[in-house]
């Protein structure tokens, strides 16, 4: 009896056995070895001495397991060694965690991975449904199941897994996939990757963008950001306390803020910024959609690219006294 391939039957774990000779399996490689433009199954019954039936049997357990590749030519299959890798080959010595469950998500086969990241024993894994294993070791548990009932559905997606087990904080990026056994019937493949290091930037990015947003948002002065061009790709919530919205201002050039006989004068003097390192600093009169008057002081400076190329402009504004500035001409309020 040779063990060709553990399989899922009806639902539970199960063996498919093909009884053979001991060396039928290593006759048909040999046959096929010195054939390599392949061999229809009546010229390798032939040539091993193997009945078509048995010979049949066997070509589909070795096709299954990657060693053999058919092509069909007219009516006939004709079959050749394979010159790929064998997926389970393959799978073993991958630094990627694999499991394959059957249709109803009992583990079926796995690799050595994931058992030692969880700290338990493959055995453990063996026929057990994967959700139950995952219970109390991944945090997103819920996102596990919703995309193993996609894979078992046809539908492949790949998401950030979050495990959380003795005190290891891990994240895997985690891709589902349906998969069929030789004997016709469905399961998963769950393939995932260690993306901890990763991850774990991405937050400690994220906590330092929100600390700095926050400390920008809570300045006295606003902050505001434009491309090169002059347009605003941010301003701080500091400029509602003038009326303006700050969402409305982003995506406008940076002289709608000013009156409308100051702006081309603020556009110009913004824009010098991009002609040289030195900072810039002007006072203009804001359109404050209050209707008061406004002064605010600009101070704002280009930033560079590597190929000395001004990629945006950065700069605050300050609420000060009126005076001589970009704009010169102050209007007198009417009493």
């Amino acid at each position: 009896m040779i063990n060709y391939l553990t399989l899922v039957r009806n639902g539970t774990l199960g063996e498919v056995t093909v009884t053979a000779k001991p060396d039928s399996v290593a006759l048909i490689f040999d046959t096929l070895k010195k054939n390599p433009r392949g061999l229809n199954i009546l010229q390798i019954a032939e040539k091993t001495g193997i009945n078509r039936m048995s010979a049949g049997r066997h070509l589909d357990v070795m096709a299954a397991q990657g060693l053999v590749d058919i092509q069909n030519v007219g009516n006939a299959k004709v079959y050749f060694l394979s010159k790929q890798i064998p997926v389970t080959t393959y799978m073993e010595y991958t630094s990627k965690h694999y499991c394959i469950t059957d249709s109803s998500l009992r583990v079926v086969q796995l690799n050595k991975w994931i058992p030692a990241t969880v700290g338990m024993a493959g055995l453990d894994f063996i026929g057990r449904p994967l959700p139950e294993v995952l219970e109390g070791v991944v945090v997103n548990v819920d996102d596990c199941r919703a995309a193993m009932a996609k894979a078992l559905a046809g539908e492949v997606t790949t998401i950030v897994v979050e495990e959380n087990f003795k005190g290891k904080h891990l994240f895997f990026e985690m891709l589902h996939m349906p998969v069929q056994f030789p004997d016709g019937s469905h399961g998963m493949l769950a393939v995932s990757q260690d993306i901890t290091d990763k991850k774990k930037l991405e937050i400690a990015l994220r906590e330092e963008g929100d600390r700095l947003r926050d400390l920008v948002e809570h300045m006295p002065d606003t902050v505001f950001a434009t491309d090169p061009a002059g347009v605003l790709s941010y301003i701080s919530p500091r400029i509602a306390g003038y009326g303006f919205v700050p969402d409305d201002c982003a995506g406008r050039p940076f002289g709608v803020l000013a009156v409308p006989g100051d702006q081309k004068a603020v556009m110009t003097g913004l824009l010098a910024a991009c002609e040289g390192p030195a900072p810039g600093r002007f006072r203009f009169r804001a359109a404050v959609p209050a209707g008061r008057e406004v002064w605010f002081e600009a101070a704002f400076a280009a930033r560079w690219d590597e190929s000395s190329a001004c990629t945006a402009i950065h700069g605050t504004l300050r609420e000060v006294p009126g005076g001589e500035g970009t704009a010169r001409k102050k209007t007198a309020k009417k009493v």
